[in-house]
């Protein structure tokens, strides 16, 4: 009786998801750009055809490629050369060799427009979700705190509180550490030389 219920249950397993499926129809088939949209869940909707967006095409010494778009209205962290800050700006309009941004200028109260070359920007911040390793790079550091604090405030194997022990630390460590590593997994500053490049597309 248990083979049969469970030989049932993999019938259902395997033959649920099949039917569930749709048959190919070509005239259902989603374009490149459609493809794009509905991966990256952009919820941004192009009226028109030849609208220009940054691509950032990243090739890491440990890593795939990959490519990061960048849209009029998204949002783009870069440093550009010889300014020591980071830049946190909204893309404005994309030429063909560089983007621009608004801002207010305080002393003359109205609204202005910066333009960036591409060939000055030299690093970009990133971000890229990864199933687990992005979810593990705010998880991990937590619990490796709770880890340290639930010993240091529980009795331990010695019967008191407020202590803890070098085994305590280090794997509270690790958690900490192996988050650290996920977060520069999902967010990584990509400086742009031969192998990082930053280039202007355009929808079709």
């Amino acid at each position: 009786m248990k083979a049969i219920f469970c030989g049932l249950l993999l019938f259902l397993a395997v033959a649920g998801p099949g039917r569930a499926q749709d048959h190919y129809d070509p005239a259902k088939a989603l374009s490149s750009e459609e493809l794009f949209l509905k991966q990256y869940n952009n919820k941004r909707v192009f009226t028109k055809a030849g609208e220009r967006y940054l691509a950032l095409d990243a090739s890491p010494m440990l890593g795939a490629f990959h490519r990061y778009r960048y849209f009029p209205g998204d949002q783009i962290r870069f440093k550009v050369k010889g300014v020591p800050q980071r830049m946190r700006k909204e893309i404005y309009t994309v030429t063909d060799s560089s983007f621009t941004f608004s801002y207010v200028n305080q002393l003359e109260r109205r609204m202005e427009v910066e333009e960036i070359l591409l060939g000055d920007i030299q690093k970009i911040k990133t971000f890229r979700r990864i199933p687990w390793v992005t979810e593990g790079s705010a998880i991990l550091p937590l619990a490796g705190l709770i880890f340290i604090g639930a010993d240091f405030f529980n009795k331990g194997l010695d019967g008191q509180r407020f202590t803890t022990d070098a085994k305590t630390l280090a794997i509270g460590g690790a958690l900490a550490a192996t988050g650290f590593i996920c977060y520069k997994f999902s967010f990584s500053s990509v400086k742009i030389n031969g192998h990082n490049r930053i280039k202007v597309l355009k929808t079709y």
